[in-house]
């Protein structure tokens, strides 16, 4: 099979999207993928990368476009690394999604099981209540915005419209107050500068925001001045906090969180509970969206109230808490220990008392159990991992509930379950990410 030369250009035509979104060619049987190229679109590329089996290529001119291709609403797409799919009208984009898992599972000898339609966001825009910006040192000014795609440049980016209203709208006042001060941007190659990342985080129905201010080390500037103001001029803003990362790494946030103003935690609800929201813990970013992937889970489960359920790898308990209104016992397992601190604390904020929370390794801690009727799995991309499956399996729950963010690594699994006894009854996509390519899925399993 011939290989095109890197930098050569070639006429291409796109047959399909791939996983992150790019348009996807054939060279004389060798694949290309395209960033920002649609199916059906004949394009002249440039290439920019040549690997054994694929290749990367940039659009240098359109010789045909699709119909379907609209004008994206951000004029920072195609350089931002955070939306893949602007360009493409949103009912297009759940069709694209609902492909994307039906092809994980034809890779794993699944071609037969049900993948509904992928459920829309209630908000295609607005969505995210949380943000996350890295910041930078530019011509002597701070500079704020996202990664570059496939760049760990960033982009000045003014406003993105993926954020919720509330969440942008205290970016805005946050980053006004910090251009005044005289911290430098974090600069990541000569290790210099003080403040790394600015995170905003808003409940959607409280209407309230946490502020954290992400540094390389302690600080020279009074962060409590800077606190103060923020707190000033941002009345939705409950609390401000210093996270220290020393690191010279992509990871985001150190281990240490220090409130600088105001109050430790935020709360929001779901399904009518309410949790509570601090600096470190992980929590949905779309809410109205993990409400309806809840009220899913809880429908495939079809639980009568003498069931004891299994939450395994359970965060800070929220489908837990929804799971003890319908289960006689619920067991959620969760191996970060601050994570399950906060579900202790959601459960007696919601007074609710058939929870068990254990702060364990979830393959390690499954292995003390010797009853399980309904198991509900939201593991990381990696998957639920054999050694965890193994023992669920021994367990024979009646139902497993699994929710992926990575449809390979779903299918995978349940391509074991099948093996084991079990059968596939359907798999609903939901899209929690509109405008970027990743797809959030609810398989409901049976035992033969």
């Amino acid at each position: 099979m011939p290989k095109p030369r890197y930098n050569q250009k070639i006429n291409l035509t796109i047959q399909s999207l791939g996983n992150n979104g790019e348009g996807v060619g054939y060279w004389h049987g060798y694949t290309v993928f395209v960033d920002g190229a649609l199916p059906f679109e004949v394009i002249t590329a440039r290439m920019t990368k040549i690997q054994k089996n694929y290749g990367r290529a940039k659009i240098e001119s359109y010789v045909t476009t699709t119909y379907e291709r609209i004008q994206p609403i951000c004029p920072y797409f195609g350089s931002c690394g955070g939306c893949h799919l602007m360009h493409l009208p949103y009912d297009k984009q759940l069709l694209l999604k609902q492909e994307m898992v039906k092809k994980a599972f034809e890779k794993n000898n699944l071609a037969d099981v049900l993948i509904s339609p992928c459920s829309g966001s209630y908000l295609e825009l607005g969505y995210r209540n949380k943000i996350q910006s890295p910041v930078r040192t530019k011509d002597n000014k701070l500079i704020f915005g996202f990664y570059e795609r496939n760049s760990v440049d960033i982009i000045d980016i003014e406003s993105c419209a993926l954020h919720s209203p509330l969440s942008e709208g205290v970016f805005q006042k946050v980053k006004a107050i910090l251009r005044k001060s005289k911290l430098q941007g974090y600069d990541c190659i000569s290790c210099v500068g003080e403040l790394r990342h600015v995170l905003v985080k808003s409940s959607f129905y409280n209407n309230e925001a946490l502020v954290i201010l992400v540094t390389n080390d302690e600080v020279k500037e009074d962060l409590f001045k800077i606190a103060e103001e923020i707190m000033k001029n941002c009345p939705e803003v409950k609390g401000v906090f210093q996270n220290i990362n020393k690191e010279n790494s992509n990871v985001v946030l150190g281990e240490e969180f220090r409130l600088i103003s105001g109050k430790e935690n935020i709360e929001e609800k779901i399904c009518g509970l309410s949790f509570k929201i601090s600096p470190a813990s992980f929590f949905q970013v779309n809410i109205l969206q993990a409400e309806n992937l809840y009220r899913q889970a809880l429908n495939f489960a079809d639980l009568k109230g003498d069931e004891i359920a299994l939450d395994a790898y359970c965060g800070v308990g929220t489908l837990s808490l929804c799971i003890a209104k319908q289960a006689k016992e619920v067991i959620g397992v969760e191996s970060v220990a601050k994570a399950i601190e906060d579900a202790r604390e959601n459960g007696s904020l919601n007074s609710i008392d058939n929870v068990k929370f254990a702060s364990a390794d979830a393959a390690e801690f499954i292995k003390t159990l010797d009853r399980v009727d309904v198991a509900f799995l939201n593991p990381p991309r990696k998957g639920c991992g054999q050694d965890f499956l193994n023992t669920l399996v021994g367990l024979s729950p009646k139902k497993i509930i699994y929710i992926s963010c990575n449809p390979m690594t779903l299918a995978k699994d349940l391509f074991f379950l099948k093996e084991n006894g079990y059968i596939i009854d359907e798999v609903k996509p939901f899209d929690m990410f509109a405008q970027t390519c990743h797809v959030e899925c609810v398989a409901k399993i049976s035992k033969c």
